[in-house]
């Protein structure tokens, strides 16, 4: 807010409406491993006890960093409207009778509310640290 009570800039954050997601046909894979917080404590209380220093890292907006491995397509909330030149520009490739329909659009990358998140950050986490020359 500014200083008068105005809004500076309205923000928002995409979800996705996952709990209308059916497991094999919307997603097929939910699972990400967690730590339990007594793993967690055997690990820091082991690494305590040889000296080994521990580092904390905390990955911003994880669950978007994703990247999609199947189609998944999604419409805008209502309310929501995307600039008209381009949607008059996506319009003009349809045939006549589909021009009045609500575009879809299709995501590169996860999103909040996907089933498949989880799963989708979990497998980019696992690549990069076995590019780094950790095992599992």
């Amino acid at each position: 807010y500014n200083a008068d009570g105005t809004y500076d800039r309205h923000k928002a954050r995409g979800v996705i409406r996952g709990f209308l997601s059916q497991l094999g046909i919307d997603y097929y894979a939910s699972y990400a491993p967690t730590t339990m917080l007594s793993t967690a404590r055997i690990v820091m209380a082991i690494a305590a006890k040889h000296g080994v220093p521990l580092h904390h890292a905390d990955i911003p907006q994880a669950f978007l960093q994703g990247q999609v491995n199947r189609p998944i397509y999604v419409t805008l909330p209502k309310g929501i409207r995307m600039k008209s030149q381009i949607l008059d520009t996506m319009r003009q490739t349809l045939p006549e009778t589909d021009r009045s329909r609500q575009p879809v659009y299709r995501l590169l990358k996860s999103l909040y509310g996907l089933a498949s998140s989880p799963h989708l950050f979990s497998k980019l986490l696992s690549a990069f640290l076995t590019k780094l020359g950790l095992e599992r």
